[in-house]
Parts: structure tokens; sequence; C-alpha cells
């Protein structure tokens, strides 16, 4: 089984037999597979260990805002409205129809 260390202390392990059959069946669009970070055994997909010591490592700057959100209930249009709220209130910013994820990146 695959172990990696991350700078947090955190150990990526990735899944593999029954658990990743199992997890698969329940979770489609993860061809590369999964990964379980502990302690905590959080799931992410694979591509979260090239990842997963920059994030950490991330500085944010004190005019960033963060928004938080669980996962399927609305992230995207929580962004819009941020965005719109803090950069559009007039709704005339020439950036106001630019990809969404150019003006309010995603980790």
């Amino acid at each position: 089984m695959e172990k990696m260390k991350l700078q947090s202390g955190h150990v990526l392990t990735a899944l593999e037999g029954e658990e990743l059959a199992k997890q698969n069946k329940d979770w489609e669009g993860y061809p590369e597979g999964l990964v379980r970070l502990s302690p905590g055994r959080w799931l992410f997909p694979t591509k979260y260990k090239l990842y997963a010591d920059k994030f950490y490592n991330f500085k944010f700057r004190s005019t960033d805002t963060v928004i938080v959100t669980y996962p399927k209930c609305g992230t995207t249009w929580a962004q819009e409205i941020v965005w719109t709220m803090k950069y559009n209130p007039d709704l005339n910013h020439p950036d106001a129809l630019d990809f969404l994820l150019a003006r309010s990146p995603f980790l």
C-alpha cells in the first residue's frame, strides 16, 4: 500500500482492493483512484498528493475573501454572489463575464 508523509504531518495512503472497489461503486468519477488522509480518514482524489503541501503552505493575503461551503450545496452560486457583492455591485464590471474560476479560484 502506497504511503506518503506530508509536511502537515498527515499521511496519505492510496486506496486499494476491496476498499477502493467500494468507493468506486458509490463515487464515480475518480478513474485515477482515491487516497485517504490520516489522521482524520478524509478521502481525496489521487491528484491531491500533487498539491497537498502547496495547500498546507499557502499564504492568504489580508485582502483575500475565503468562501467555505459544504460539497454540493451551492458553492458556485456563493462564489458568484460574493464576487458580485465585492467587485460588481452596480452590475457593470467588465470582468463579470469571465470564467468564474479566473475571478474566484477554487482550492
